[in-house]
């Protein structure tokens, strides 16, 4: 269910989540999404913020700017996704998995 409370006043963090999640046109949900989503992002953000101080500091600069974050963000994606291997190296092994199972290739 996506309706709040209206006797408490809602962080606009939250009414923000509110509004993505709509614009994703999902009607019903419960409202502890919202509150574990503001958890992930907020997270998520000092993660980056303190990683990017980190690169800051390492190149001795004062403050962090946009290359830090950048850098923080692409070590981040680096780290904990992957990628699917190309088509072709998929195609590969799977040619070579049925040769191995077939006695004549």
């Amino acid at each position: 269910m996506a309706h709040q409370n209206s006797s408490k006043p809602v962080p606009k963090d939250a009414l923000v989540i509110s509004s993505m999640i709509k614009e994703l046109g999902v009607q019903e949900y419960d409202p502890r999404v919202v509150n574990q989503l503001l958890d992930f992002v907020y997270k998520y953000v000092t993660s980056m913020l303190d990683d990017s101080k980190i690169y800051s500091n390492h190149a001795k600069k004062k403050n962090i700017d946009i290359e830090d974050v950048r850098l923080a963000v692409a070590l981040h994606v680096e780290k904990n996704f992957t990628t699917p291997p190309p088509r072709e190296v998929l195609m590969d092994i799977a040619r070579t998995k049925k040769c191995t199972s077939i006695t004549a290739c």
